[in-house]
């Protein structure tokens, strides 16, 4: 046999050295550790800490830490540290400041793990570790139902109301519009809103409630005296929120209108309450209503614009679920999570766009037709010389209520990922037989095509 034949076999064999030596480098376990720590300021820091003995060689250091939440890409961020070398030992120290990112909601998992690089080039992983973000100043109770969580620290009745009020938002979801919870929720009530507003980096100073759909999580500002009124109806709309966030949840990045997403809320909160019938009837007589298309975007977050706003949401969602049915409005949901635009969306499942709907709407209450002005063409990419990036969430106020502030369904930013853990590189000649055999691949199939 020729050398030639022997070729593929060695280069074979040589893969498979490598590949096994990078494994057992990998495998290497991590010098003598003295200290690996991860402290948590709640909220506005964490402090990494990890220490080992001079002796062991260690030239660099890399830290890997990640926040468990619904995400579309799985990646952790990674932070080269400096190393500080004492007499008997050498420490790299790292501080996440959340100030920079917005800080996670309490009950939030982080985890975190180093690799550890020796002057001989050999890379080394200390054992993943984790710990809970917990706001520790206050004394939580926890009370339970299937899927909720819900803590709380004053007032003895305020937890067993507001789960309760939770329970039955969630049937009225189902029953009426055939959308259930996706995964556990966690719910922290504080005893009020300014408490509630301490445990959060960026939050609007006038926000009485927060859902973090990317971590099942809510967090309130509920005093114990308004828990059976404004508590209850807030705690149907802010998890009606989170749930409707879950079932039209998706990688592609769709998103809802505010007139949809808000009157999904109230219509969840059950029935109307007299300030939303009151507005109601009187733009309804006075034929005061807003343009449909002008709520696809924020709302007012505050005075009596934003309580026909919310009024006006909640005629039109309760509409659509009477005249067209919930397997309409979850045909929508998902639609517009595809990424589908709302005229689009609408048109695809009822039949007509933003403007369509309102008209009908409109027939609904008696009102007159309105003229609609010609919707504006849209902007191809070719007529757009340079692409703007696009801007931060914007904050959606929640209805107003004259017991509390009114409460905002805001999601801060959450902390960045500095990076990609990458792979192991793989060997020169690995590659080069990978694209030789896709080369051939190739080659067969456009034969075969032939």
């Amino acid at each position: 046999m020729s050398k030639l034949n022997h070729l593929p076999v060695l280069l074979f064999l040589s893969i498979i050295i490598l590949s096994f030596s990078q494994t057992a480098v990998a495998q290497q376990p991590p010098p003598a550790i003295i200290q690996n720590e991860a402290t948590i300021n709640f909220p506005e820091s964490v402090d990494f800490v990890l220490e080992w003995p001079a002796d062991a060689n260690i030239t660099s250091a890399v830290l890997h830490y990640d926040v468990d939440k619904v995400s579309c890409l799985e990646a952790a961020a990674q932070v080269p540290v400096d190393l500080v070398t004492n007499t008997d030992s050498i420490v790299a120290e790292w501080t996440w400041v959340m100030g920079r990112s917005g800080n996670p909601p309490p009950g939030s998992k982080l985890s975190w793990y180093w690799t550890l690089t020796d002057a001989d080039g050999n890379v080394t992983q200390t054992a993943p570790q984790s710990k809970t973000f917990t706001d520790d100043r206050f004394s939580w109770q926890t009370i339970s139902a299937e899927g909720i969580d819900l803590h709380w620290y004053r007032g003895e009745e305020v937890g067993p109301i507001l789960l309760d009020a939770a329970v039955a938002g969630l049937d009225t979801l189902e029953n009426d519009m055939g959308i259930q919870l996706q995964d556990d929720v966690d719910i922290y009530i504080y005893g009020s809103a300014a408490d509630m507003r301490d445990a959060l980096l960026f939050v609007q100073e006038w926000a009485g409630g927060v859902a973090f759909d990317e971590y099942n999580t809510i967090l309130m500002g509920v005093q114990p005296s308004s828990a059976e009124g404004w508590g209850r109806s807030t705690m149907r709309h802010e998890l009606a929120h989170l749930v409707v966030g879950q079932y039209g949840w998706s990688c592609v990045g769709g998103s809802r209108p505010t007139w949809l997403n808000e009157g999904l809320a109230m219509y969840a909160e059950g029935e109307p309450d007299t300030e939303t019938i009151t507005s109601i009837q009187l733009a309804t007589q006075n034929n005061s209503f807003e343009p449909l298309r002008s709520l696809n975007g924020s709302f007012s977050s505050h005075g009596p614009e934003a309580g026909i706003a919310y009024a006006q949401s909640y005629s039109v969602v309760d509409f659509l679920l009477r005249e067209y049915g919930q397997e309409s409005m979850q045909s929508l949901l998902l639609t517009l999570a595809e990424g589908t635009k709302y005229d689009d969306a609408l048109l695809q499942v009822y039949g007509m766009d933003v403007d369509g709907v309102e008209a009908a709407w409109r027939i609904a209450l008696g009102l007159p037709p309105r003229t609609f002005p010609p919707t504006p063409t849209p902007i191809v990419a070719a007529n757009v010389p340079t692409a703007i990036p696009l801007g931060k969430p914007e904050n959606v106020p929640t209805p107003p209520s004259a017991n509390e502030l009114p409460d905002v369904e805001e999601r801060p930013l959450s902390p960045q990922n500095t990076g990609i853990c990458g792979l192991g590189m793989i060997p020169l000649l690995g590659i080069g037989l990978v694209a030789s055999w896709q080369g051939r691949s190739r080659k067969k199939l456009r034969d075969r095509k032939s």
